[in-house]
């Protein structure tokens, strides 16, 4: 009887050991200076190995293009923060709002300003590659239980081109922009894409872009990969080319949470989990056209957690109170 329940005991240790957690990842985006900050708390008790602001950190944009608010909202969201900082371990991305032009690109004539705000309010270290070159885009290995996850975070603003105007505004499907063929328009510019089909070759086990910009999603004119089509269908072909074989998106800013999936030319699954916002909910944002999502989307404050296990990365979109309200589990080789 002894050696019965040793083995039993064995046996469970065992199962328990092949499904348990090897890393914890949380991410969101559109955290507004002067909403609440509760949701901070509930992540906090989330015990992450890491967590993501990946644009929208602040709203300092103005019209006019000038950093004043910029420069305040940088300073006051710092504040905010600052006992967050010190309990959880973070990194940092921009979108237009903390660019400091709203939908801003490369011809925004502060973005070198605005750039080094970010460096100094998020304190990027001085040998950081991000000092060393245009935009700010970086890429980060996290290693653990012989797991190699590389997280490669994307600038969609320093090197964008203008965006295509729609002939129909706020017309469902075509509220702002609609697609734009011309090959010389780009999301990333040159230097970036070089970067990025470099990164995508690097040895890992799991690749995961973050995208302040959706790349999966259609059937709405706001922002995101489908304006530039010819763009997107490049950064498929390049994953097709980098014999990646777990592949995933984090991306943020539409104030809605959700979960897309979509296959390359050479029958690979791609899915983007998408976490928006953290404390700036729009009440009157409808359900959209989605032919690449799975379920129906989340609108309420959110954020998003990615619990990675040996043979499977379960994706949770979790409300401000920390209930999972949508999730998504999808096996890994």
């Amino acid at each position: 009887m002894k050696i019965t329940h040793f083995l039993l005991s064995v046996l469970i240790s065992i199962n328990l050991y092949a499904n348990q957690e090897i890393v914890t990842l949380g991410f969101g985006s559109c955290l507004h200076q002067d909403r609440s900050m509760a949701i901070l708390n509930t992540i906090e008790k989330k015990e992450l190995d890491l967590f993501m602001f990946i644009g929208d950190n602040v709203y300092g944009d103005q019209e006019d293009g000038e950093l004043d608010k910029l420069i305040r909202t940088y300073k006051q969201q710092y504040n905010n923060l600052e006992d967050f900082l010190k309990n959880v371990s973070t990194e940092f991305i921009w979108d237009d709002h903390d660019f400091g032009l709203n939908d801003g690109g490369s011809n925004y004539r502060y973005k070198d300003r605005a750039k080094e705000l970010f460096l100094e309010t998020w304190q990027i270290p001085e040998n950081d590659p991000r000092r060393q070159r245009d935009g700010l885009y970086f890429d980060k290995m996290v290693k653990k239980n012989g797991l190699k996850i590389h997280l490669i975070f994307l600038d969609n603003r320093t090197f964008k081109s203008e965006w295509k105007l729609t002939d129909e505004f706020n017309k469902e499907g075509k509220e702002r922009y609609v697609e734009d063929f011309n090959p010389e328009k780009t999301l990333l510019g040159k230097k970036q894409w070089s970067w990025l089909k470099d990164k995508l070759k690097v040895d890992s086990n799991i690749k995961i872009i973050l995208s302040s910009l959706q790349i999966l999603s259609l059937g709405h004119g706001w922002e995101s990969w489908d304006k530039f089509p010819l763009e997107r269908s490049r950064i498929f072909n390049l994953i097709d080319e980098s014999n990646v074989s777990n592949f995933f998106i984090l991306s943020g800013d539409r104030h809605r949470g959700g979960f897309y999936q979509f296959k390359t030319a050479d029958n690979k699954n791609i899915y983007e989990f998408t976490s928006s916002s953290l404390n700036l909910p729009i009440p009157f944002n409808t359900e959209e056209e989605g032919p690449l999502r799975i379920g129906s989307t989340y609108r309420k404050a959110n954020f998003g957690v990615v619990r990675i296990f040996e043979d499977e990365v379960v994706m949770e979109l979790t409300s401000h109170t920390g209930e999972v309200v949508n999730s998504l589990n999808v096996a890994i080789n």
